[in-house]
């Protein structure tokens, strides 16, 4: 078992770093008050640019007639918080959950990805358009700050009339935490649909809090500070097959160095050096069915995934393990104003898994209400289901309620540790056209509560 030796600091040394600490924690402040006024402008000004054009209602597939072109109005990014908090996956995962498949015949409706389209002529969609997208931040792991998106948007094939926009382009985030990130990505599609092309690059740094493995552990409380950072690279090609199903395999790499800032490590928690230091390799696969009816705000459909990695030291991890995940969202409209979303979720990690690649609550906002990484294990459950309100003057109202457990083993899950959660939300629509929403949350859980932040709904 390591333990880490504690150093007194010098006094001046400790006057600087929490002039330092209290610097930084303004600055953030600063920054998340402009991330939530900033891209508001934005779109409306978006918006009123783009004339009076009709479009489809949130509740229909967006589609695109032979006769004419589309062109990229804002970029719709998938930031919600949790998912960015103290898994270096964050810094390789596909979006492939809040992607959009489309139809695998020609004469069903098109689902158009991850980008907001307008009416606009050949030459603008020849040319494609420059989109920039600073999100607002907030998370209980990571602290508050702003996500600051630049991309290009364009299509491959101006004669292609069913594949999604194509996207390179990049981000930064900053945190009150000290954490950051910086990745770029590009997602082309090919064939009228018939392929897509993921490939992301990312580097970073994540400061946050390690309370050692499984529930006894979460629910001690003790916890040590862990300073993390590294690089990683994911590529995923996909091939449409029947009933809207894509499938393809999957390759990440990532280079991650682990440092303990605290006194002790959580009681009976062991690591071995090969995760304080370590290159992670793994070959796996992605399938995925989309039925909903929209990317960004879907009151009808299913989405449902699975996805698994497989790392060895046979091409080039220093860890041999295996990973696997399951979700299923599924939407139902109330009345016209009115959903009810349930999701469902599950992790199964086995080998010799370093413990910042476990299963751990939080992840995916499967729930929210806990601290992302207190509570994890090799195996995890968890669901919630969501009421979604639309009010006038762009406004939404939001009540969740869910439950998540982990545990060593299947056999391991039990109700005295199931851990339930549920809050309020606030939702203010920033985009008509294809209802993409601010979104602020509260939720409470067992050992407390935080507020949440971001972009999109939560799933």
């Amino acid at each position: 078992m390591a333990r880490i030796g504690v150093v007194e600091p010098h006094p001046l040394k400790q006057i600087l770093d929490l002039a330092v600490l209290r610097t930084k924690s303004a600055l953030s402040y600063v920054v998340l008050i402009f991330g939530l006024l900033f891209p508001v402008a934005i779109v409306q000004a978006q918006d009123n640019s783009s004339g009076r054009s009709t479009s489809p209602s949130s509740g229909e597939p967006t589609k695109q007639s032979n006769g004419s072109s589309s062109k990229v109005h804002h970029l719709g990014l998938n930031l919600a918080p949790a998912e960015a908090v103290n898994s270096p996956q964050a810094l390789e995962e596909s979006q492939g959950e809040h992607e959009s498949l489309s139809s695998s015949e020609g004469e069903e409706s098109h689902v158009v990805g991850s980008s907001v389209q307008k009416p606009a002529d050949s030459d603008s969609q020849k040319r494609g358009e420059i989109v920039f997208a600073p999100i607002p931040l907030s998370n209980p792991a990571i602290g508050s700050g702003l996500i600051l998106g630049l991309g290009y948007i364009f299509p491959l094939n101006t004669n292609d009339k069913l594949s999604p926009p194509s996207m390179i382009g990049g981000a930064g985030m900053y945190a009150s935490s000290g954490s950051w990130a910086l990745g770029a990505i590009a997602k082309l599609y090919f064939k009228e649909d018939r392929y897509r092309l993921t490939a992301a690059y990312g580097r970073g740094e994540v400061n946050y809090r390690l309370y050692g493995i499984g529930n006894a552990a979460g629910g001690l409380g003790i916890y040590v500070p862990i300073h993390q950072g590294g690089r990683a690279l994911l590529i995923e090609p996909l091939v449409r097959l029947k009933w809207r199903i894509f499938a393809g395999p999957r390759y990440q790499w990532r280079s991650l160095g682990v440092q303990f800032t605290g006194e002790n490590l959580p009681p009976d928690f062991e690591i071995t050096p090969k995760e304080l230091n370590a290159k992670t390799a793994a070959l796996g696969f992605h399938v995925q069915q989309d039925r909903r009816d929209s990317q960004f705000y879907p009151d009808r459909g299913t989405l449902a995934e699975v996805i698994g990695d497989f790392f060895s030291e046979d091409i080039g991890s220093d860890l041999n393990y295996q990973s696997y995940s399951f979700a299923l969202n599924k939407y139902s409209p109330l009345t016209a104003k009115q959903t009810l979303a349930f999701r469902a979720y599950g992790c199964v990690v086995t080998g010799d898994a370093p413990f910042y690649d476990l299963c751990f609550v939080g992840a995916h906002n499967d729930i929210r209400g806990y601290q992302s990484g207190r509570y994890q294990d090799r195996r995890l459950l968890a669901s919630q289901l969501e009421y979604r309100l639309e009010l006038p003057k762009r406004l939404g109202l939001t009540g969740f309620f869910g439950v998540a457990e982990v545990a060593p083993s299947i056999g391991k899950f039990n109700a005295e540790n199931i851990l339930p959660a549920g809050g309020v939300g606030l939702r203010y629509m920033v985009a008509r056209k294809n209802h993409i929403n601010l979104r602020f949350d509260y939720a409470i859980g067992k050992d407390g509560g935080g507020f949440y932040m971001g972009l999109g709904e939560a799933f």
